[in-house]
């Protein structure tokens, strides 16, 4: 009977986050609005991702995968044929910034009970980099006029709106919701 019990503790442990995950990606790129092909003012979901990251890790990878496919379909008017690549490149942006922050020993976002400011702009930046220059290579690649992006606008727009996103989401969260969590779950709040 214990050892029911723990692997039922196990299974929800690991079910959980994958839940919260998949439904603040969702919810995120509700509030957002519509995508558009020239890039959003602001880019709400690759903050909400990269949050996910910072909250659960990378074991949320495929509930990280599922929602922004669930949320292009439901709220993008999108088909599923033919947007699985640009998915991955939006799964894969905050996980390659927060690895790259991690391998050169940036990815100190709390000192002690005080937030490093720092790490999360540069977190920011290096994400929006990665998730821009990644989305103009598969969107000049699989385009059927390529020469119609304009490459300097795309960027531009694509990085502007990345960054203003992901900081939006990072520094509420970081501001309201790790101070909420700390308050009334100690044990669960995150301390990296």
């Amino acid at each position: 009977m214990i050892q029911k019990n723990a692997s039922l503790s196990n299974f929800y442990s690991f079910i959980q986050p994958q839940f919260l995950t998949f439904f603040i990606i969702v919810f995120v790129t509700f509030l957002n609005g519509q995508a558009y092909i020239d890039g959003n003012l602001i880019w709400l979901p690759i903050g909400a991702v990269s949050l996910c990251y910072l909250l659960f890790g990378f074991r949320v990878f495929a509930a990280v995968f599922f929602a922004i496919t669930a949320s292009s379909l439901w709220f993008h008017d999108s088909t599923f044929s033919g947007i699985n690549l640009l998915h991955f490149v939006g799964t894969f942006a905050p996980l390659l910034a927060i690895a790259s922050m991690k391998f050169f020993k940036l990815s100190n976002f709390f000192d002690g009970e005080k937030l490093v400011f720092q790490h999360l702009l540069f977190l920011a930046i290096l994400t929006a980099l990665y998730n821009t220059l990644m989305k103009f290579f598969v969107y000049s690649y699989f385009s059927d006029n390529p020469s119609s992006i304009n490459a300097l606008q795309f960027i531009q727009n694509y990085l502007i709106g990345d960054i203003l996103g992901c900081l939006t989401v990072l520094f509420f969260a970081a501001l309201v919701i790790v101070p909420v969590i700390r308050y009334f779950f100690p044990k669960s709040a995150p301390l990296e």
